[in-house]
């Protein structure tokens, strides 16, 4: 007669607590994600019901003003930011600002604005998004910010403005913004969604047997570092490109989606980032386990809002891939990759996109000058035997 392992029940109930646990994070994970998108939601819907989707498209064309000075205003948002060493999501919230003011305000109004309005009304904004969010950060003692951090004050900005505005007109027309967005000031951002994106993805200990070297572990850390940072280079491109905003109608809107929210424009930065990551550095298990928790987490939203359905996003629809390719488009592979600004420059051992390069984590197909060809594959790269 065998005798049982007086172990081996206790291991059961252990290794099932342990499958149990995983599943509550994962639904957790996943509601974290529905929350954001249900916020999304209630900004860029703006009301707008799923009916009047399918029969008409209710958005406004975008102001010709605001066509022309757009990318121009996000060049000098991310210059003011920098200078007072603030995080970049604070550009992505200040135009979302001027976005909204401008798709509430009357059509003949905004479209006979003079550009000194509009210069008001963009610095305004920047004002306004500086003050609600860029205040003190729980970073470590060794971050930059808390050693060379700047303050700024409306004498600054008036500064700024070379004379065109008094501190009463940046304010008052603050007062105007506020009134006119219904003191709804707390959009959810690109880097926002990314950032919880991210948290989709499996650690490297819940993925990789246990047996692994800790020099594999670090690898795979490594990877999903550089991942973040090569999905989030692309979302401050993909913000920038003209035309992309989820209030107006342009040429990259449809009746029947809403590629251009934030939360689309996030997903296409992590998909084309994962597609530019070879199968070695971002395994395909973990691939499909981001797009498992980020169907459950959609869904989740769909089934509480069916007039959610509009911003549905999938790994091949067209619309997804739209916004893949114009990213892509403007990628320059030197800036990326060329040698760090500053006291660092030419150190490759500061630049953590040239250590994984040098370490094969790329698909060095999609860093060529000839960019006809890439694979569409949402998921899977090229092979990593195509390395250069």
């Amino acid at each position: 007669m065998q005798t049982s392992d007086p172990t081996h029940h206790s291991k059961l109930r252990i290794r099932g607590a342990i499958h149990e646990h995983e599943q509550d994070n994962d639904l957790e994970l996943c509601h974290s994600v529905t929350c954001l998108l249900r916020t999304e939601f209630d900004y860029v819907s703006l009301k707008t019901t799923w009916h009047q989707l399918q029969t008409s498209n209710p958005k406004r064309p975008l102001p010709e003003i605001h066509a022309k000075w757009r990318p121009v205003i996000f060049e000098w948002f991310y210059k003011i930011v920098d200078h007072f060493l603030l995080d970049r999501g604070i550009v992505a919230i200040a135009m979302d600002y001027v976005d909204r003011f401008l798709l509430l305000h009357p059509s003949r109004s905004a479209e006979s604005m003079t550009q000194k309005v509009y210069q008001l009304i963009a610095m305004s904004a920047l004002y306004t998004a500086m003050k609600l969010h860029g205040g003190n950060d729980n970073g470590t003692m060794g971050a930059e910010w808390k050693l060379k951090r700047k303050t700024f004050c409306i004498k600054g900005f008036v500064k700024l403005s070379r004379g065109q505005f008094e501190p009463k007109d940046i304010l008052d027309m603050e007062i105007h913004i506020l009134k006119i967005l219904s003191w709804k000031m707390n959009p959810v951002t690109f880097s926002c969604f990314l950032d919880r994106y991210m948290l989709l993805f499996p650690s490297s200990e819940h993925l990789f047997p246990s047996d692994q070297s800790r020099r594999t572990l670090k690898r795979n850390c490594v990877a999903i570092h550089v991942l973040h940072n090569l999905a989030r280079y692309f979302v401050e491109l993909g913000v920038c490109i003209p035309g992309i905003t989820p209030y107006f109608q342009t040429e990259y809107s449809t009746p029947y989606i809403n590629p251009l929210a934030p939360s689309s424009v996030s997903y296409a930065a992590l998909l084309l980032a994962m597609d530019m990551m070879t199968l070695s550095a971002i395994p395909q298990s973990a691939r499909q386990i981001f797009l498992a928790r980020f169907s459950i987490a959609q869904n989740q939203i769909i089934v509480e809002q069916p007039d959610t359905r509009y911003m549905l996003m999938t790994p091949d629809s067209s619309e997804i891939q739209t916004i893949k390719d114009l990213i892509h488009f403007q990628f320059e592979p030197s800036l990326l990759l060329g040698p760090l600004p500053g006291p660092d420059e030419g150190g490759i051992d500061h630049n953590p996109f040239q250590i994984a390069q040098k370490a094969g984590m790329f698909n060095m197909e999609f860093f060529k000058d000839d960019k006809n060809g890439i694979t569409k594959s949402p998921t899977s790269p090229l092979e990593d035997g195509m390395l250069l």
